[in-house]
């Protein structure tokens, strides 16, 4: 049991290294390169990433026609929207803005669970979530108040990426344990870079390349190897051991990992309202951890 919780930790922290040098690279390369031409690039070289590890394991891939629109709702919204609407959001807001927003997605979690009427929240979530909905308010409030439009509407479309990575997490399980971590990210990832083929194309052959650094084309490779391959396979993984309203609060991990890494390859400067969310969101993430104390049935329950 310990063994578990502490492999469970290890792929926890590897995600949020991922995530944090995900906001960073991306950030980059939507400074050097048109963010189409860097949803191409991930997709296209993700799909590498991940069809090389499952030649390496020899897996076979079957698809059951039953699963297709659940396989297309997954990819829809957690492939391709979630992919598109945060390379967009990079061009206007900073690095460590979006892994803030996405710390919401329990709260969306619980929501849509809600709706399904398949269980229950505890009071413990509950007020998780309401320190993670408080300590975004403090980071991304300043930018209301001076009415910074440019991040606002990064800001923005990152908060529509985490509805959609919302519907992705609550709804994926089931085909988690069906398919596999490795092969379910392989099978969508596949079916995303279809769908997004045609103007990813038009976009590349549009783009002048000759002006992006070392730089924007290092952020390309990580974007493509780790963001749009092993992130997904490690967040698979992540979720076989944990319900999906706790990977949610796991997220709250994300802001952490990129603030210091932002403030490192200077991106943005620290300020007190960044570290005081982020304080917040932290712990919330220890009190999610915590061994639940009492449910809240829900309506129809």
């Amino acid at each position: 049991m310990g063994s578990h919780r502490s492999f469970t930790l290890l792929l926890i922290f590897f995600q949020a290294l991922i995530v944090g040098f995900t906001n960073i690279t991306a950030k980059q390369a939507a400074l050097e390169m048109d963010p189409f031409v860097v949803s191409f690039f991930r997709y296209m070289i993700g799909i590498v990433a991940l069809g090389s590890i499952v030649l390496l394991r020899g897996s076979r891939i079957r698809v059951d026609w039953s699963d297709l629109k659940t396989l297309f709702f997954l990819m829809f919204f957690g492939m391709f929207c979630n992919q598109i609407l945060f390379a967009q959001a990079l061009r206007f807001t900073v690095p460590s803005h979006p892994p803030l927003i996405y710390a919401l997605t329990p709260i969306v979690i619980i929501f849509i669970d809600m709706l399904r009427k398949q269980r229950s929240a505890s009071k413990q979530v509950l007020f998780a979530s309401l320190l993670s909905i408080i300590g975004v308010g403090i980071v991304l409030g300043k930018n209301i108040l001076i009415f910074n439009s440019a991040i606002l509407l990064g800001d923005g479309l990152v908060f529509l990426a985490m509805i959609c990575w919302s519907l992705y997490t609550a709804f994926s399980k089931p085909l988690v344990h069906k398919y596999g971590s490795l092969e379910l990210a392989f099978i969508l990832i596949c079916m995303a870079a279809l769908l997004y083929a045609p103007w990813g194309v038009y976009r590349f052959i549009q783009a002048d390349l000759q002006i992006v650094t070392w730089k924007g084309w290092g952020s390309i490779v990580f974007l493509g190897i780790f963001s749009s391959g092993f992130s997904y396979l490690n967040y698979f993984a992540i979720l076989k051991r944990i319900n999906p309203t706790q990977t949610g609060l796991i997220i709250s991990t994300h802001p952490p990992a990129t603030i210091v890494l932002s403030v490192l390859f200077g991106f943005e400067v620290l300020e007190w309202n960044l570290l005081a969310g982020t304080l917040l969101i932290i712990l919330a993430l220890w009190i999610a951890q915590r061994k639940p104390l009492q449910n809240i049935k829900l309506p129809g329950n």
